[in-house]
């Protein structure tokens, strides 16, 4: 166990497998210049069902524009889901993310999720786990609150890469209590070349109740950067 007072020195060994890690997965081509299609999302509950639909445009990793008559939490909703869809999927190079910091492997090669890597100086004390190339698991914690998205499913994508395709991600508070899991299943299409998203159903179970959500992605077309 490394104490605060203790130097953490890089490890390559844990590096070369995170990198192998976001290398393998699929990532918009270079230079690719955003994308807009039509969105329908549909919430359903024990009790009610409530409808949106509009059009969304995504011109970067961090711009996320959906245009909707509706206003309110689903709206919202459907706009940081297809942002963080985005965002994920934007061309990064790993020494811009997860190669600036400090990691360290813990030695537990029995676990079934694969190879914990401990990130000593992110502000959200991360740790991943990496099994045959691929994140099996990501750890959090922000404030009072820590999560884990832990995947089921990944799928093939161009250029051997691989796309996330279900997957749960499970909230603890202070106390260590679950309050909330969400489980996510994603599809994709292709669209002159880039693979893009075409759907998520995020299925909610807190103390609240069950809600369920589909977003549907249609009538996608890459954004024309030449006017």
């Amino acid at each position: 166990m490394v104490t605060t007072h203790e130097k953490v020195n890089n490890q390559p060994a844990a590096h070369a497998l995170l990198r192998a890690a976001h290398d393998n997965g699929y990532r918009f081509p270079a230079g690719f210049p955003g994308f807009t299609s039509t969105i329908e999302v549909v919430e359903s509950t024990a009790e009610t069902t409530q409808k949106i639909a509009g059009t969304v445009t995504v011109s970067g990793p961090r711009a996320t524009t959906l245009t909707t008559e509706a206003t309110g939490d689903l709206a919202t909703w459907a706009e940081r889901e297809v942002a963080s869809i985005a965002s994920h999927r934007w061309p990064t190079p790993y020494e811009e993310g997860d190669g600036r910091w400090t990691l360290t492997t813990e030695d537990d090669p029995e676990n079934a999720l694969g190879q914990l890597i401990v990130v000593h100086d992110d502000p959200f004390t991360s740790r991943y786990r990496v099994r045959n190339g691929s994140i099996t698991q990501v750890i959090r914690t922000m404030g009072p609150t820590s999560f884990t998205i832990s995947m089921q499913q990944h799928q093939p994508a161009a250029g051997g890469t691989t796309l996330p395709a279900a997957y749960t991600v499970s909230f603890w508070d202070a106390s260590g209590r679950l309050t909330r899991t969400d489980s996510y299943s994603d599809t994709y299409t292709t669209v002159d070349g880039a693979t893009l998203p075409a759907g998520r159903r995020v299925l909610t179970a807190t103390d609240d109740g069950f809600v369920g959500r589909d977003l549907t992605l249609s009538d996608i077309k890459l954004l024309d950067t030449s006017e």
